[in-house]
This record gives C-alpha cells, sequence and structure tokens, in this order.
C-alpha cells in the first residue's frame, strides 16, 4: 500500500496465448491501493486505532474516513482555533467550557462544574436536586429545591431563638425579650452565639456608639413582644430606660466645664452637659435641645446639696418608643379611658441622687407629633409601679404644635392625649358624693341593725335575711370608706380588695335568699314554709366565699391595683363579681315577677286570709325596690364607658352610696310595726326627761322645805 496521497502506479507485463507479452500501467489514484486481483481499493486512512486519530487529526479530534479520503473533526465538547467544523490538517482541539458559554446551564441555584469535553451540576449549598442525584447535566429534568434547614434540625438556633429558612440556608434571630451574645440581630452558629435575657443585657462600653447598639438591639426585642400590656413588658421598658440613663450619664463624666456633647442615631438624639469643681454657673440653669424637643432645668437640682467632683445632666429622646409605650400603662382612675402618647419620649437624668422632689421645677417642651384637638396631660414614667402617672406633672401651656410640662421630679417623660378623661370637677363631685352618702349610708345601717336585732314585733325569718344584708353592706361600705385607696402595700391592698369582693358578693347572696323566701311565702301563702336560718347563713357566707377562692386561685393578680384596692379592670378579672351579680338580678327579677303575678291573681279572687296577703304585697313591694335600688345600680356603673355617659357615673354614684339609707326607709321607716316601736321609744325618752326633771323639781322642794324646816325659816 502507498503511502498518504501517493500515486500508484505499476507496470504489469500480460503474455496472451501467443506468448506475445505487453505491458500495461494501472494507476489507482490517491486513497486507493491495489488489491492482489490486481484492482484499485479504498485506503482506509483513520486506520482502525483510536491512536491513529490523533496521530492524523491531532489532539481530542475524531477521524472519518471517506472514500478515497478522509476527514477530521473536533470531539464534542471541544473546539479549533481555526473554527473550522471539518479538517484534514493535523490540528489539535481545545476543551469548551460550557460553563461560560451558557446562560445558567444547570438552571437556579445549581453550580456548573467544567470537565474534559463536558460538565456536570451540583446543587448549591441549601439545596438538594429533586431527583436525588448528586451530580447531573439535564437542567429540564433535575432541579434544586430548597432545604428547610429549621425542620430538618433539632433547635438548628438552640434555646430562645427563632429559625428562619431562607433560599439556600437559614438564620436565627432571639426572640423577644432576649438579645444576641454576639450583638448581631442574625446569626447561624448557635455554639457561638446563644441569646441572653434582656433584663441582664448591657453595653459592652459606655461609649455613645455602644449605647446606641444596645439601644437598637433593646428595641429590636421589645418590638418583637406581643403583649406589650404586661407586667414583664412593664419591667423590661423601665429596665431599658434606667440602664440607658446610667450609662449616658457615666459618658457625660469625661464632659469639660459646661462642654456640651450632642449625639445623634437612628434611635435617638442625646443632649448632654457637665460641671465641675462644685461651680454652679452664674445663670444657674442648663438649656438642652434636641431636634424635637428641650430640657430647661437648674444646676441646683443637677448637682443636689452634696459637694461634687462632676455634676452631669443628660437629655434622652427615643425617636421610637413611643410606639411602644403607648397610654395603655396609663396610672389613672379611669383605667378604661383610650389614651395616645402624641410625643417623643423623653429621659432626663442628673447625678443627683435625690430627685423624687426637686425644689425646682423642670421645664420640658416638647413638640407634638400628632394631634387630635383633646385635651393633653404631662405624664412620667414611674420605675417602680411600671406605668405612667401624672403626679407632680403639669402642663404649662399647649397648642397645636408644642407642649410645655411643668414637673417637680425626674424621670422618662411624654405628653399624653386624653381622648376622654373624667373632668377634675366630675372626679371632685363624684368622691364627695360617695364620702357624704357612704357616711350617711353607715349611719343607716347601723341604726336598721338595732332596729332588726332588738325590735320583737318583727321577729321573723325576713327580719333575719335583713340584718344579715344589712351587717354585710356595713362592714363592706366601711371597709370601701376606710380602705379602698391604701395601696402603700401591695399585699395589705389585695387583702382588701379581696374582703370587698366576698362582703360585696354577700350582699346580693343575702338579697338572692330574700327573693327565694318571697317565692315561698307566695307558693305556700297559708303555711307560710320558710327557708331555715342555718341552711341560709351556710350559703349566704359560703357561696361568695366559694367565688373568692376560686378566683384568687384562678387569678391572684386580679386583687388590687395601682390607684385602689379593687378588682383589675384591664384584665376583665372585674367580670368575676359581675357575673355572680348579673345571676343573682336576673334570677331575683323571675322570682318577684311570679310572686307580683301570683299576687294578683289571689286578690282578684274572694280570699279570706286578706291581712296575710297584704302582708306579703308590702313585702314584695320592699323586696323589689330593694333588688331596683341594690342590684340594679351597678348596671349603671356597667353602663359609663365613655364621655358621654358621665350621667350614668353619677347615678351609679349617687345610688350606690346610698344603699344603706334605702334599706333604713324600705324596711324600717317604711314598716308600721318599727314605726309604732320607734314612736314608743320616743315617747319613753321624752316621759323619761320630763321625769327626771320633775324629779329634779321634787327633790329641790322637798329639799327646801326641809331646809325651812330645820331653820324656822
Amino acid at each position: 500500500m502507498g503511502t498518504k496521497y501517493s500515486l500508484l502506479i505499476l507496470v504489469i507485463y500480460f503474455c496472451n496465448i501467443g506468448n506475445q507479452c505487453v505491458a500495461k500501467i494501472i494507476n489507482c489514484g490517491l486513497g486507493f491501493y491495489l488489491a492482489e486481483n490486481m484492482t484499485c481499493i479504498d485506503d482506509n486512512e483513520c486506520g482502525e486505532v483510536k491512536a491513529t486519530a490523533s496521530a492524523l487529526c491531532g489532539v481530542n479530534t475524531e477521524c472519518y474516513n471517506t472514500f478515497g479520503s478522509f476527514y477530521c473533526t473536533c470531539k464534542a465538547g471541544y473546539f479549533n482555533h481555526a473554527g473550522k467544523t471539518n479538517f484534514t490538517s493535523r490540528t489539535n482541539c481545545h476543551d469548551v467550557d460550557e460553563c461560560l458559554n451558557e446562560v445558567e446551564p444547570c438552571g437556579p441555584n445549581a453550580s456548573c462544574n467544567n470537565t474534559a469535553g463536558g460538565f456536570n451540576c451540583t446543587c448549591n449549598g441549601g439545596f438538594v436536586s429533586t431527583t436525588g442525584e448528586p451530580a447531573f447535566t439535564n437542567k429540564t429534568q433535575t432541579q434544586c429545591q430548597d432545604v428547610d434547614e429549621c425542620l430538618n434540625e433539632v433547635e438548628p438556633c438552640g434555646p430562645n431563638a427563632s429559625c428562619n429558612n431562607t433560599a439556600g440556608g437559614f438564620n436565627c434571630t432571639c426572640n423577644g425579650g432576649f438579645v444576641s451574645t454576639t450583638g448581631e440581630l442574625t446569626f447561624t452558629n448557635k455554639t457561638q452565639t446563644q441569646c441572653q435575657d434582656l433584663i441582664s443585657f448591657r453595653p459592652q462600653t459606655s461609649s455613645l456608639q455602644d449605647i446606641d447598639l444596645f439601644a437598637i438591639q433593646s428595641f429590636t426585642s421589645l418590638s418583637k413582644l406581643n403583649n406589650t400590656n404586661s407586667k414583664e413588658f412593664h419591667k423590661l421598658v423601665s429596665n431599658f430606660l434606667e440602664v440607658m440613663e446610667d450609662n449616658v450619664l457615666t459618658a457625660a463624666h469625661n464632659l469639660h466645664h459646661k462642654e456640651i456633647m450632642n449625639f445623634s442615631s437612628d434611635g435617638f438624639d442625646v443632649v448632654s452637659q457637665a460641671i465641675q469643681n462644685n461651680t454652679i454657673p452664674e445663670d444657674e440653669r442648663s438649656k438642652l435641645t434636641t431636634t424635637k424637643n428641650s430640657l430647661d432645668i437648674g444646676w441646683n437640682s443637677v448637682a443636689g446639696k452634696e459637694s461634687f467632683d462632676v455634676a452631669a445632666v443628660v437629655f434622652i429622646a427615643y425617636k421610637q418608643l413611643d410606639s411602644l409605650m403607648e397610654a395603655n400603662f396609663l396610672d389613672s382612675s379611669n383605667k378604661e379611658t383610650k389614651l395616645q402618647l402624641i410625643s417623643e419620649v423623653v429621659t432626663a437624668a442628673v447625678t443627683n441622687k435625690d430627685t423624687k422632689k426637686l425644689n425646682e421645677s423642670v421645664i420640658l417642651t416638647f413638640k407634638n407629633k400628632k394631634l387630635n384637638n383633646e385635651k393633653a396631660k404631662c405624664v412620667y414614667w414611674d420605675s417602680s409601679a411600671f406605668v405612667w402617672s401624672a403626679r407632680g406633672c403639669k402642663v404649662d401651656k399647649f397648642n397645636t404644635t408644642h407642649t410645655v410640662c411643668n414637673c417637680t421630679h425626674l424621670s422618662s417623660f411624654a405628653v399624653l392625649m386624653a381622648l376622654h378623661e373624667i373632668e377634675k370637677s366630675d372626679e371632685y363631685n363624684l368622691s364627695v358624693i360617695t364620702m357624704v352618702g357612704i357616711i350617711l349610708s353607715l349611719v343607716c345601717l347601723f341604726i336598721s341593725i338595732l332596729t332588726f336585732i332588738l325590735c320583737r314585733s318583727i321577729k321573723g325569718i325576713r327580719t333575719v335575711i335583713h340584718t344579715h344584708l344589712s351587717v354585710s353592706l356595713f362592714l363592706a361600705e366601711l371597709l370601701f370608706l376606710i380602705g379602698i385607696s391604701r395601696t402603700e402595700n401591695k399585699i395589705v391592698c389585695a387583702v382588701v380588695a379581696g374582703f370587698l369582693h366576698y362582703l360585696f358578693l354577700a350582699c346580693f347572696t343575702w338579697m338572692l335568699l330574700e327573693g327565694i323566701q318571697l317565692y315561698l311565702m307566695v307558693v305556700k301563702v297559708f303555711n307560710a314554709k320558710s327557708l331555715r336560718p342555718k341552711y341560709m347563713c351556710l350559703f349566704g357566707y359560703g357561696f361568695p366565699l366559694l367565688v373568692v377562692g376560686i378566683s384568687a386561685i384562678a387569678y391572684p393578680y386580679g386583687y388590687g391595683t395601682e390607684n385602689y384596692c379593687w378588682l383589675d379592670l384591664k384584665s376583665r378579672f372585674l367580670w368575676a363579681f359581675l357575673a355572680p351579680v348579673c345571676v343573682v338580678i336576673v334570677v331575683n327579677a323571675g322570682f318577684f315577677i311570679i310572686t307580683v303575678l301570683r299576687l294578683v291573681d289571689k286578690f282578684s279572687s274572694l280570699n279570706p286570709d286578706m291581712d296575710n296577703l297584704k302582708k306579703i304585697r308590702a313585702f314584695t313591694f320592699t323586696a323589689v325596690a330593694q333588688l331596683c335600688l341594690l342590684g340594679c345600680t351597678w348596671i349603671f356603673g356597667m353602663l359609663h364607658f365613655q364621655k358621654e355617659t358621665i350621667a350614668m357615673a353619677y347615678i351609679f354614684t349617687i345610688v350606690n352610696s346610698l344603699q344603706g339609707a334605702f334599706i333604713f326607709i324600705l324596711h324600717c321607716l317604711f314598716n308600721k310595726q318599727v314605726r309604732d316601736e320607734y314612736t314608743k321609744i320616743f315617747i319613753g325618752v321624752c316621759n323619761l326627761k320630763k321625769a327626771s326633771k320633775y324629779s329634779e323639781f321634787s327633790t329641790s322642794s322637798t329639799q327646801g322645805l326641809k331646809s325651812t324646816h330645820e331653820t324656822g325659816m
């Protein structure tokens, strides 16, 4: 076989029969060779061995034989620099980087890995292939889907933290009331970062940058808490304010004499000033101003009475804290009043330790953030009770843009907008009505109790009921008068509230027993069936005790509020009293309706026992009147829930404070037998006085006669 591209020329001698030999030339041409049978056969230049292609065409090539020739191509995934698809000269082919040449060769959330002559795909971290294969090439058949690490791991973030799944990963955030130990808002490594309680969280140093980081983390943590009306939340807020005060004051100690330092961040503005070496400036007052608020305070209030090396004042204005410290914490007699903050929350702090009662007033000016054309009041944050309070603060000036407050102590302040509150005049009037009415009721109840015990002509089961009702109401109103405002000691206040709950429930329980007794008297009018006193006492005092016991066990914090020793209104614990009262009113109303209907039926028939019926009618009248006056008055109290219903508050106060007087009128003055007894007592007292005077006259006359007789005059 000839070499490539050689021209095969052979000279062959042919001899014929006649032995004549003739020479013949055979030309097979390029790409062919002469076979033994003297025919031209195609020459397979590519050969049967794979290595032949590399030698003939170049590296990473494929050789293809053709009839009389051949051609070369690059293998799949390779290319030649000349850009030719087919070639015959030896040319090396180079790898094609599919990861660069295609747009998302593997699809989203996957990585492309180039290989010699090809590529493969692997899912990015946090993703897994839909087919379960670690590597793939066909993005239409296999995709990468997200792995939810929050579900696949047990506590991936550790305690007091929440896991948030993200595309291809996750992050951790501390729960409300907790902050990360590294200061990061989000983290992924629970071994390096933990969540600590916000109550123990402090800035790393007293530099304003670290204080700012502390404020950001604290505010983020507080904003995650849902129940902003809980005691725990109030404590966290108080702790945050106190830590801010302490650290900003510490930073202010480095200031020079009368130097003013300003600092502003996204969370707060702070202005501070200091004086040194017992030197009070001649102007005697420090005036600090932030973007929207200002403070005017005397240097004597800043320094205090003791000598000082450094006396500092700081004024902090929180830009977002008002959204968390809304007025549902207001320390007010009307806790159902709807209020809102209309200014930034600010803190005024000084190095003087005694700031509860200052000799000089502190003037604070607030820029109103919002206004509803209502009355404003100035309040401060009471860190001991964890509430807003208006004590010691008053409004000096108020307009649509600014509010000026005058306070006699230092704390965190804000302007509170009252959408409705009881006016000062109404508050004073209601307190006077309550005081006068209860004193009058106590006197009337005392007389009624003596009457029921000593008046023999009215002895009976209803008198027993009236006696216990009067005793319960007397003790309740007396305790109300002397103990309702004793909030200094929380335990004592809770005990007073519990006893008031018990005694007022006892009053309504004895009213229920009177309704049952009246019903029995009408149903068994001739037999006059009655309840037994021992069972009445067991129920009359046992049922209220059961209700109070269950209530105290279920929610012991419901007894005693910040202002009054009564049931908590915010938690709806008041229904521990109102629910039994409503039940008594409804049940007694049913008994009295049945009683009245039976009496009408009795009077319409010819009944020989008219005296007994008239007596029952009188009893029924007084009982119905008693229910209306003693029971239904609480409905007026429940109807007072907005400014337009202030009349309900007056009705409730007047009628409720005069309950003792009503009992005296209904069961004593309206009772002829009692009036007769009073008349006898009155006549007896008058006769006793006349007899006493006559006795004195007789004695004097006798002594005079005796003296005359003895002296002879």
